[in-house]
């Protein structure tokens, strides 16, 4: 193989490692290779202001490219002694046989003579002259340099519309976090205004709680100093002499039955029973009926209320028909000779409160009874005999049946009233359910045995369990 010749190297000195071609606008990296303007601008980025170097592929900057002059001038030197790429090499001799290299051998890839091709080691080869063999060579190389510049031009063009996607999707993630951030600002704003709202209403229900309390401070206190007192008093009496204890012992009575504390709509809630009236227990005359909650008398047995009306001026009006009552069967516990009726669940322990509608103006008399009340003969109603009332009289007149009888005035006729019972404390109250006004309290009452809600029922009159 001959000896590299001086003008080839010259020749590769002057050639572009990139197009192949002399250097046109040559300039040199800061790595110190040397490249076509041209051909270092179409090398693909390094980062957002540089290019890899096609040699050593390091980064060059796009502003440190510098003009390279001398390797200019040297170029144009090679031009005016007419050196060509591919051409230099037919003026080279063979060192061997001093001819000039016409030829190029394909498989050893390099430069011979007439008389190498015809040696033993060349004659096998395939060889070309230079012109036909540098016209193929650069035939492929300039495929394979349009090929890379497509398979460039398409990396190229991959990365514009991945960088354009990425800038739509950073543009589109910037619009949904502006969007997101007013959004909360709107419902942070939101939430303020919320918070704002709640709180003025809180102070109101506060106030409102402060003032509701001390109204019952101021409600309580003066129940409690009367009470206080009324003890006191009644502990002086209980220490007096017979004489003195008995002197208007009537009136001290009264005024301490009558000092029962104001029943709270908690309690009434807490011990609030659910009464209903046992059908076998009621006089022949008396009608139970919607599931053992009303009560109703007749003038004549067999007179049945069917129906009742409240009118615009608050009367009740009733729809009555006549029919043949079926005769009631024989029963113990039924009332045979007082128009009666007990309660069907009775209460041996406890507190129990219950309320009852009087749809009629008409007598009546309610209260608590004992399981063993008289239930055929007459009865006269009091504590004696197992009954704890409070009477509505023909006159319209109030009693709490004691003995003797004590005479009641209630600031207004009540249209429902409540009982409350306190089975261990050995007391009943009556009120009116409306006004909670305090009507009477049977106090060291004998409840010895089960007590059953009891009620008397006048004529044409209707009593409702509430």
């Amino acid at each position: 193989m001959a000896a590299a010749n001086p003008l080839q190297s010259l020749q590769e000195e002057v050639t572009c490692s990139i197009c192949l071609e002399y250097y046109k606008d040559p300039v040199f990296t800061k790595c110190a290779h040397n490249f076509c303007r041209s051909c270092i601008a179409v090398c693909p980025e390094g980062s957002d202001s540089g290019v890899h170097c096609p040699q050593c592929r390091e980064v060059c900057p796009e502003g440190e490219l510098r003009p390279n002059r001398q390797l200019q001038s040297m170029v144009e030197l090679v031009k005016q002694l007419a050196v060509q790429p591919g051409r230099a090499l037919e003026q080279s001799l063979c060192e061997k046989h001093d001819e000039k290299q016409k030829l190029f051998c394909k498989e050893d890839e390099d430069l011979m003579c007439v008389i190498c091709r015809e040696s033993r080691e060349h004659r096998s080869h395939t060889a070309l002259p230079i012109d036909e063999a540098a016209h193929e060579y650069k035939g492929e190389l300039q495929a394979c340099l349009q090929s890379l510049k497509e398979e460039l031009g398409d990396l190229l063009e991959s990365k514009l519309k991945e960088e354009e996607g990425y800038k739509a999707m950073m543009k589109k993630l910037i619009t949904d976090k502006l969007k997101m951030v007013a959004e909360f600002d709107g419902l942070r704003q939101l939430l303020k205004d919320q918070e704002e709202t709640l709180l003025m209403r809180l102070e109101k229900m506060e106030r409102s709680i402060k003032m509701a309390e001390n109204a019952n401070e101021g409600k309580y206190s003066s129940k409690i100093s009367f009470i206080s007192d009324l003890i006191a008093e009644m502990e002086k009496k209980c220490e007096q002499p017979p004489l003195e204890l008995l002197k208007d012992i009537r009136r001290t009575l009264s005024r301490c039955r009558n000092a029962t504390p104001h029943l709270s709509e908690g309690l009434k809630k807490k011990y609030k029973a659910l009464v209903t009236l046992d059908p076998d227990t009621a006089y022949r005359s008396l009608t139970v009926t919607e599931h053992g909650r009303r009560v109703t008398r007749t003038l004549d047995p067999d007179t049945v209320i069917l129906d009742l009306t409240l009118t615009e001026d608050g009367q009740y009006v009733t729809r009555t028909s006549t029919s043949t009552r079926m005769s009631l069967p024989e029963n113990p516990k039924r009332f045979t000779l007082r128009a009666c009726v007990l309660g069907r669940t009775g209460f041996n322990s406890g507190r129990h409160y219950w309320e009852l509608h009087l749809l009629k103006d008409g007598p009546w008399c309610v209260g608590v009874a004992q399981e063993c009340v008289s239930r055929n003969g007459s009865l006269s109603e009091s504590p004696e005999r197992g009954v704890w009332a409070l009477e509505r009289k023909t006159n319209g007149q109030y009693e709490a049946l004691t003995s003797p009888r004590f005479p009641l005035s209630p600031q207004q006729c009540p249209v429902r009233l409540g009982l409350y019972l306190d089975y261990e404390g050995r007391r009943l109250s009556f009120y009116n359910a409306d006004t909670m006004e305090h009507f009477y309290t049977f106090t060291n009452a004998a409840f010895n045995t089960r007590v059953y809600p009891y009620f008397l029922v006048g004529l044409q009159t209707n009593l409702r369990l509430v």
